[in-house]
């Protein structure tokens, strides 16, 4: 009997059965991967979502931090706040920030190594927080729908933003070429176009003349930090041919007023002395009886001409900046070098500002104010 045929048929129909099994196998298999993997791509999904959310409610507690820090206007904090987290989608879609959802208040620690604590409060605001809630703007929906009844799915983020407690000196320029005016050239005249006859170096200060603009720019300054909630002690260091340590951190303002008007009569000649500028405005600062270790240090240097005296000022910046010195800096009036001033300020991860005039110099300080560092504490 010949059986082949026999073990041919066999061996077709258990061919057949296998393919069978194995087609039935993947009927129910596909669909558990689908479900599987869509499960996977929402959990990643969900994860990437909180975390735009986190970055958006970061960026409006830092800037609605920073503008409530310069302004002490909350409408103007609440619309910086809504413009950062609009900047900010979550997974591609804008979240609105509401009113309610920007919190002020104060933060506090006990000390340099201890965790700011964050109270709502009306007064002594130094802290922005941003309760961002994905349901209240318009829910975040899941990109795979296979097993999920509800793609929508909300999440929450909470951002802190504390300005910094700051230290700073005010290192201003009291050369010659203070004595005039903006608008004057003064290494190209002896004396002021304002001054009255017969004025020499040594007399009061003549009037219009660049030294009163930073006297009255700082005024300015001063008042505004008497405004805010931010802890700020200010020192004060001057230079020309030599530089000075006129005045050690406080929070006595008036005091500064007081010693800038001490050079004001009388005014008298000297050089450029920017780098000695810097050194003695890093010992005012870091050799002040009133330092704050959990303070940031940060310099404000004007100058309105060129170094031509003493040690290098950007080797100088790059000293402040071996300390974690910031230093800001201003050019005020056309004759002064720009491009040393953004150096130095670059150095020490600051700013530079560049004042042509009286109210370019009162912008740029408050500029300055705006800048000051601001940390997230939560």
């Amino acid at each position: 009997m010949n059986v082949r045929p026999l073990l041919r048929e066999c061996h077709i129909g258990l061919r057949a059965e296998r393919r069978g099994v194995v087609i039935m196998l993947m009927a129910i298999l596909i669909p558990v991967l689908l479900i599987i993997a869509g499960f996977a791509i929402n959990l990643s999904y969900m994860e990437l979502a909180r975390t735009d959310l986190q970055i958006a409610s970061d960026a409006a507690s830092r800037a609605a931090c920073r503008t409530f820090g310069s302004t002490s206007d909350k409408l103007f904090a609440r619309q910086a706040a809504k413009k950062a987290a609009n900047l900010n989608p979550v997974v591609g879609k804008v979240l609105s920030l509401r009113d309610q959802d920007i919190i002020f208040g104060t933060s506090i620690r006990a000390s340099a190594g201890s965790r700011f604590v964050f109270t709502e409060s009306t007064s002594k605001i130094n802290s922005v927080k941003v309760d961002f809630q994905s349901a209240a703007s318009g829910s975040v929906q899941l990109p795979i729908r296979i097993g999920v009844s509800n793609p929508n799915f909300a999440v929450a983020q909470e951002a802190i933003a504390t300005q910094s407690d700051v230290d700073i000196v005010l290192v201003l320029d009291r050369s010659g070429s203070m004595a005039f005016a903006t608008d004057e050239t003064a290494k190209e005249a002896t004396a002021p176009k304002n001054a009255p006859q017969g004025w020499v170096f040594g007399d009061p200060v003549p009037p219009k003349a660049r030294w009163l603009d930073a006297v009255n720019a700082t005024n300015t300054f001063l008042a505004t930090l008497s405004g805010r909630s931010q802890d700020v002690m200010v020192g004060l260091a001057s230079y020309s041919d030599y530089s000075s340590i006129d005045l050690n951190l406080t929070n006595s303002y008036g005091d500064i007023t007081s010693a800038l008007n001490f050079y004001s009569n009388p005014f008298n000649a000297g050089g450029t002395n920017i780098g000695d500028g810097i050194y003695s405005g890093m010992t005012n600062v870091f050799n002040s009886p009133n330092r704050r270790p959990q303070a940031v240090p940060v310099m404000i240097l004007l100058t309105d001409g060129i170094h031509n005296w003493g040690p290098d000022p950007e080797s100088a910046a790059e000293d402040a900046a071996d300390s974690n010195m910031i230093i800001y800096t201003i050019t005020f009036s056309n004759e002064a070098d720009q491009a040393a001033m953004i150096d130095v300020a670059k150095t020490t991860k600051g700013k530079h500002y560049h004042a042509p005039d009286a109210k370019a110099l009162q912008e740029a300080f408050q500029g300055i104010i705006g800048d000051l560092p601001v940390l997230l504490t939560k």
